[in-house]
């Protein structure tokens, strides 16, 4: 197949050996250009007016809705959809939430995008499973494009405090996982889907690591593992922090 051809080939009609390397070069540098469009996108948002930054946000959103509307219509026009293809993966529904966030900004959803949509982002990014595609496809720059946008978002929003992570609210996102992944499994099993992978782990990934050893469904519990220990990191230098400002504060009154 030619390169003109690929280009808008769906991943099902992919030749064998046409896809990108796993952490290849190509690989390493979109990584790269996606930290610097994030760097670059935090500093202008920080620096614009209210008004400024409310389109900024809205725009984000758009391009994120308009991309995943955008490979639904053409995967529907090539005759390849499938169920697999409904946007309800962790990132895939980070979609609705970035939009909900972007019309009315609330801690609730905020607390969702900074404890999941961004390990959810940077761990699809990490261990991308689109590697079966050429770097110049449209499925795989959409991929790439989606995920970078979903961790745009939240970083720029952090820079200004209008995302203010709390440990009092980590019970916001763990209720969304309750109430979400029981949803997800049954309808894994009615659909003959892999959702949130929770039936099957994604190649390349730690999780596909866990299955090793853990097996499965034994690795869907060392999944939940890691995502603790991913919240203590995220979380303990907000502690940290919260605690030292405290500290300063009560180390002023007394002075004062």
């Amino acid at each position: 197949m030619s390169v003109g051809e690929l280009f808008i080939t769906y991943r099902d009609q992919i030749p064998e050996g046409v896809g990108f390397k796993f952490h290849g070069l190509a690989h390493i540098l979109f990584l790269i250009g996606i930290a610097a469009f994030i760097v670059t996108f935090y500093r202008l948002y920080k620096r614009a007016g209210l008004r400024t930054r409310r389109r900024m946000r809205i725009g984000v959103a758009a391009a994120i809705v308009l991309m995943e509307a955008a490979k639904q219509i053409i995967v529907a026009a090539l005759g390849v959809y499938t169920w697999d293809l409904l946007p309800l993966h962790l990132c895939g529904m980070s979609i609705f939430l970035i939009a909900i966030h972007a019309a009315y900004p609330n801690k609730a959803v905020g607390e969702i995008l900074y404890s999941l949509s961004i390990p959810g982002a940077v761990s699809a990014l990490l261990f991308a499973d689109w590697t079966m595609y050429p770097i110049l496809n449209i499925f795989c720059l959409q991929s790439f494009f989606i995920h970078m946008l979903e961790l745009t978002y939240p970083f720029m929003l952090l820079g200004t405090g209008e995302i203010r992570p709390s440990v009092k609210r980590l019970w916001v996102p763990s209720l969304y996982l309750l109430v979400t992944v029981p949803i997800i499994y049954h309808l894994n099993h009615a659909l003959d889907t892999n959702f949130f992978f929770i039936n099957e782990s994604s190649p390349g990934s730690p999780m596909a690591l866990l299955e090793t050893f853990l097996g499965n469904p034994g690795y869907v519990f060392g999944t939940i593992g890691i995502l603790v220990f991913i919240w203590i990191v995220m979380y303990a230098p907000i502690v940290i922090m919260h605690r030292r400002r405290k500290k300063k504060r009560a180390g002023a009154k007394i002075a004062s």
